[in-house]
């Protein structure tokens, strides 16, 4: 783990690092289920059932740790979902044979499903906490480093309240600050 300025960074998140035993623990757990019932791996469809049920517990218990940092450390609520990454949401984004373009910019090569409620903290893979984004306006938007423009640009006026409540009450104030120390 690097230090930089006092503070920990994370690979994948302080979320991910914090709960990297307990998902662990959540896939031994199961996997020494299928361990004792080796008729079930015959099965592949049960199989793969209990690896979706498994993955959905990790993505639900994900989602309630983070709706409860979100809810007391910004008084933000969201509704619990249990809805893991997968590689087939995935291939399903990747199916299109275009990509919508960057809500800022309009660049259309390449562009990034980039969630406004971080998956990190809870935030479900959900349409409505999505915005569409190339790669540098991504990381800027993650980074709060977006100009004032840049961020006019942006609607998120049909987004989850969630995804709104934590932009008005997180991003903006981290932006302002952002754009009064560039001037």
């Amino acid at each position: 783990m690097n230090k930089r300025r006092g503070r920990a960074k994370y690979m994948y998140g302080k979320f991910q690092a914090q709960t990297s035993d307990f998902r662990t623990a959540v896939g031994v757990l199961f996997d020494d289920f299928l361990y004792k019932h080796p008729s079930l791996n015959m099965k592949m469809k049960i199989h793969n059932d209990i690896l979706d049920l498994r993955n959905s517990t990790v993505a639900l218990v994900k989602s309630c740790i983070g709706s409860k940092i979100l809810e007391s450390k910004f008084g933000i609520k969201i509704r619990l979902h249990a809805t893991p990454s997968s590689l087939e949401s995935f291939f399903e984004k990747q199916r299109h044979t275009f990509y919508k373009p960057c809500e800022i910019c309009g660049e259309k090569r390449i562009t990034n499903y980039s969630h406004i409620l971080p998956y990190s903290l809870g935030g479900p893979n959900d349409e409505k906490n999505y915005i569409h984004l190339c790669p540098t306006h991504h990381h800027l938007f993650d980074t709060s480093r977006l100009s004032r423009e840049e961020w006019e640009k942006l609607d998120f006026s049909k987004k989850l309240k969630a995804a709104r409540d934590y932009v008005k009450k997180i991003k903006l104030p981290l932006l302002r600050k952002f754009w009064r120390k560039k001037l």
